[in-house]
């Protein structure tokens, strides 16, 4: 049977190499790939020439070429691929190996580059400081289709690939500390500032349900939304952001931070508060934890057990972890003097504060210092499938994938 089914595989590449009878010419391939790692990716790159189709040939192998792929473990091909590509849904820490070859009018493929192999890995031990985006501080930055970035006097940037940013008119100059997507774009700010947006180019002003300043956004992806701010202030909308109403959090303490996971919301803020609620209306406050300031609170499922956990952080690198949103057990501080302002998880949690402050952890509990390249502060960070972005003061902005 093994032999059969590497006898049809070999007659599927040879068709595919052939062209499958169709007219057309095979293609010198390209001599300047490039292949670098990313999370759980990697992205190739080549210099394209006008007509040509290129195949972007990867396999789990020391070396591969377009004839013998199919053979190799984890064999798979990206048609008619453009630079740069990128090739999603690998092992990291597993080497793989990359070849592009092309062809003209649908004809046989053409000899392939040079093998060049990669090994994906974890984001957020090496960071990139990109150009700065201004004066103003970044407050809030979140991903959806493109990178969104909020800040004071209602500063707005956009990004495709969290390097190069482009300005947005926000329509407002109220300070922005938060934005959020979940299907539509939500920033919220001073005063209780509410923007939603579709497409983060055009932004519509929300009547928020409260003159308070707001300091975070969360929501469940599923058309909840959540906000929560000075004195308490949680409000809540359950139509993408269009109309808000305000729960009773039951506290008068600032509340500076908010996530959503496995169907849980959970807020952070000051003299240690933490609330807790299933459906963004009812709220139940956690008593027992620390009285320092909590500032940042992100879920994640972890990559390595599908456990799920939520870790909240704050002043002096505050840490207090929690599996299900309800009971929280406060571990050693991360840090011992830096403030940490934000956290978020994509494969593992990044968590960023003061004077350059980065700390990443694949469990919540145990936490890696890792070298920013700036003594900015540091104010928020979100994550794509690839890697993560963080914004800070004076426009700094930082990326690691």
């Amino acid at each position: 049977m093994k032999r059969l089914s590497a006898f049809f595989l070999a007659i599927i590449a040879a068709l595919l190499l052939a062209g499958c009878g169709n007219k057309g010419n095979s293609a010198p391939a390209p001599t300047d790939v490039r292949v670098v790692p990313g999370d759980s990716s990697a992205t190739v790159s080549w210099t394209m020439a006008p007509g040509v189709e290129y195949w972007v040939f990867v396999a789990a192998a020391n070396s591969v070429t377009p004839e013998n792929c199919s053979t190799l473990t984890g064999c798979r091909t990206a048609v008619n691929a453009n630079s740069p590509q990128v090739v999603s849904a690998l092992i990291n820490g597993t080497a793989y190996s990359f070849t592009v070859n092309g062809r003209t009018g649908g004809g046989p493929g053409g000899p392939g580059s040079l093998s060049i192999s990669t090994v994906p890995r974890l984001a957020g031990t090496s960071w990139s400081v990109g150009t700065s985006m201004g004066a103003n501080d970044l407050r809030g930055v979140t991903f959806g289709t493109v990178f969104v970035a909020v800040g004071t006097q209602g500063a707005m940037f956009s990004s495709a690939d969290a390097i190069t940013w482009t300005a947005l008119n926000s329509g407002v100059s109220s300070d922005l500390n938060a934005t959020v997507y979940g299907g539509t774009y939500v920033a919220a700010g001073a005063g209780g500032a509410m923007l939603s947006s579709s497409d983060a180019i055009t932004w519509t002003p929300r009547t928020s349900a409260t003159p308070n300043n707001i300091y975070a956004l969360a929501t469940n992806g599923s058309g909840v939304y959540l906000a929560a701010g000075a004195n308490g202030t949680i409000i809540y909308s359950t139509d993408s952001g269009v109309k808000w109403t305000a729960a009773n959090s039951g506290t008068a303490n600032d509340l500076h931070g908010l996530a959503y996971g496995n169907g849980r919301y959970v807020a952070v803020g000051a003299n240690g508060t933490l609330l807790t609620s299933t459906d963004a209306a009812a709220w139940q406050a956690v008593t027992g934890q620390s009285s320092s300031d909590l500032i940042g609170v992100a879920y994640g499922l972890l990559s390595s057990t599908l456990k799920s956990q939520f870790v909240a952080i704050g002043a002096n690198g505050t840490l207090t972890t929690s599996t299900d949103g309800v009971t929280w057990t406060p571990q050693p501080p991360i840090v011992a003097t830096n403030t940490l302002a934000a956290v978020t998880y994509g494969r593992q949690f990044v968590a960023v504060g003061g004077n350059g402050s980065i700390f990443t952890s694949t469990d919540g509990i145990n936490w890696q210092a890792q070298t920013s390249g700036t003594s900015s502060n540091l104010n928020a960070a979100t994550h794509n499938l690839y890697g993560y972005s963080v914004v800070g003061a004076a426009g700094v902005n930082l990326t690691a994938f």
